[in-house]
């Protein structure tokens, strides 16, 4: 009987470990009751990421939703970040909030993560107004902390102007090509950055005069799909994520930067980092007053609040890095929090996370110290223009007033990496 348990439990994690996101096209060739009852079920469930699917696909398959249709693909749409969908699904319903309590809210949420502020605190307050009484209510702590995000989003636009941001490009790049995580300069004054194209992702080799060139070996094929590379302070050892062939997650790998710009000698971390099932990637290498290489990445492992936590692992005499430790609830929160790195001359953790007190999506938030041991009692939320209402993350810092980030900002949402000239955090 024991062995028929672990049996079952197994297949219910391999099937979780392979699971996909429903298609939209295959369930509307589903009949009408089936994908209804399909939606209801998940709904009933709160597994609103997958049943967002289906009422999705009943706003093409209906001729009219009913009134707990629309409310429904507006609440599941903002499960998955679809934000145009929940105001087109919800605006028509504001004046119903008796009927859904938290519509001010999500449709406030929804506002908010596409840079309408002045909209988005207007709701946010209505909703305040009408739960102000509530007390057992656990939104309003919410509420209270998008709107103060409203509201500092608000006052920083008019800071924007003493900031010099500069677009990173590659004139020669392919349509398509996105460029991010760009890394100091090795001792041999060549950096690295991350290039994502319609084959896959992989590392490049970046020159002082902003020249990128390709990598050889598996770092510079996209099939092994190379990620978020970073040059430790030796100015010669390189950490990077990487999938191993014919598998979804990503395992954290080392290497040596020749004087070339190529990187040799690669080997994968071991268990205490990289574990079966999980992902692992973002790595950054911080130091202790005694020299010891603390190691902060990004990862799924067992204990993560979130998606994606920020974890470290320390570095011992042997070269082996012991087991990974999470960083606890001053930096992680029930969202993702990845990107980190750690600028040594400060002795600062900057990293993205999607907490509610950010302006929209990622954000990137900074605490100084080392391990669990952080002066700030939370995450120090940076201001506008570095965060906006689009995702910010990949923060670098190489030096006191400049440095780069990543951002989807502009206008449709495309990426770009960006330099910055200012102090950070002042």
């Amino acid at each position: 009987m024991k062995f028929l348990t672990l049996c079952t439990l197994l297949l219910f994690q391999v099937v979780a470990l392979y699971a996909t996101t429903p298609d939209i096209s295959e369930i509307k060739q589903q009949p009408l009751k089936v994908v209804i009852a399909e939606a209801e079920k998940l709904y009933a469930e709160a597994v609103y990421e997958d049943a967002y699917y289906y009422y999705k696909a009943l706003s093409e398959m209906k001729r009219k939703l009913s009134q707990e249709d629309f409310y429904r693909l507006g609440k599941t749409a903002l499960a998955v970040k679809d934000y145009q969908t929940v105001q087109d699904a919800l605006k028509s319903l504001l004046s119903k909030a008796k009927n859904y309590p938290l519509i001010h809210y999500e449709y406030a949420s929804a506002l908010k993560y596409t840079g309408q502020y002045v909209l988005a605190a207007q709701h946010f307050t209505s909703y305040l107004n009408a739960n102000q009484n509530d007390s057992k209510n656990d939104y309003i702590k919410l509420a209270q902390i998008h709107l103060k995000a409203c509201q500092k989003a608000l006052k920083e636009k008019e800071k924007t102007s003493t900031w010099f941001l500069e677009d990173l490009a590659d004139e020669t790049a392919e349509e398509g090509t996105v460029y991010r995580a760009l890394t100091k300069a090795s001792k041999y004054k060549i950096g690295l950055i991350e290039c994502q194209t319609i084959k896959g992702t992989c590392l490049k080799k970046v020159y002082p005069d902003n020249t990128i060139e390709p990598l050889q070996g598996s770092v510079g094929n996209p099939i092994f799909n190379s990620v978020s590379p970073h040059i430790a302070p030796d100015g010669e050892t390189v950490y990077f994520a990487q999938q191993e062939m014919g598998k979804t997650e990503y395992s954290v790998f080392s290497g040596k930067m020749t004087s070339r710009g190529e990187i040799e000698h690669i080997k994968k971390l071991g268990p205490g980092v990289n574990r079966i099932g999980y992902s692992s990637k973002h790595p950054t290498i911080g130091l202790t007053e005694q020299g010891q290489e603390i190691l902060y990445f990004a990862s799924t492992l067992p204990g993560s609040q979130g998606g994606y936590d920020i974890w470290y692992a320390v570095r011992t005499i042997d070269g082996t890095f012991t087991m990974a430790y999470n960083l606890g609830t001053r930096v992680n929160g029930q969202g993702d929090e990845i990107t980190p790195f750690y600028y040594q001359n400060d002795g600062e953790l900057y990293f993205s996370s999607e907490k509610t007190a950010g302006y929209g999506g990622l954000d990137i938030y900074k605490m100084t110290g080392e391990k669990k041991r952080w002066k700030e009692a939370q995450a120090q939320h940076l201001n506008s223009p570095v965060n906006s209402k689009g995702n910010d993350f990949h923060f670098k810092k190489t030096a006191r007033n400049k440095g780069s980030f990543s951002t989807d900002r502009g206008e449709g949402r495309k990426e770009k990496t960006v330099k910055y000239k200012k102090i950070i955090g002042a």
